[in-house]
């Protein structure tokens, strides 16, 4: 018969180990509370963006809107938080003849916030936005299947005077990451909000 003692060590034991190799998750995990909405910014377009390569290895890159100017309506030194909303249709694939099927490129958009990467983020230190790598893609010529890739994003400024104007600017690139000869990446109609909040 075993002893109850013995297993509840043993449970302890794993629940401490555990919680070891939990902890580096957890702190990989901001908290922004307490912010009130103070404005909302919405962005619609119905033309297409194309970024494309037919190089071996290649990367490319485009912008999907011009830049967007958005207010922090607080004073010189204070902060605002953006929270950018992006919803769009997405043909990724790599460019082939009469039909080709296989692991497809990386795909990805780029947020940029007065220039450099969003932080919070989550983006690169690039400010991209990963939406799919080497997924099977199938295409026939540059033609792809459309696919809903929203992203979503979280940045915070500092005004250098009063309510002062930030600019977002918003890409998509793709990347030849499994050497098919080159790769495409086009964004056809797409939604964005940028929410506004201050402390």
């Amino acid at each position: 018969m075993r002893s109850p003692h013995r297993f509840d060590g043993i449970a302890a034991f794993a629940f401490i180990a555990l919680s070891f190799l939990a902890t580096p998750t957890l702190t990989a995990q901001t908290i922004i509370s307490n912010e009130t909405l103070v404005s909302t910014t919405f962005v619609v377009n119905k033309k297409p963006a194309t970024a494309q390569c037919g190089t071996t290895g290649c990367r490319a890159r485009a912008s999907m809107f011009a830049p967007i100017p958005v207010t922090c309506p607080a004073a010189a030194g204070k902060t605002c938080t953006f929270h950018i909303s992006l919803d769009t249709k997405t043909s990724i694939g790599f460019p082939c003849g009469a039909g080709c099927e296989s692991l497809g490129p990386e795909g990805l958009y780029q947020f940029l916030v007065d220039g450099v990467a969003p932080t919070v983020g989550p983006t690169s230190k690039n400010g991209n936005y990963i939406i799919e790598d080497n997924v099977i893609t199938w295409s026939v010529g540059t033609r792809q299947n459309r696919q809903s890739y929203p992203a979503s994003v979280l940045a915070t400024v500092t005004n250098v005077g009063s309510n002062s104007s930030h600019t977002i600017t918003v890409g998509l690139g793709c990347a030849d990451t499994d050497q098919e000869g080159g790769c495409v990446v086009t964004t056809h109609w797409s939604t964005m909000r940028v929410d506004v909040f201050e402390p």
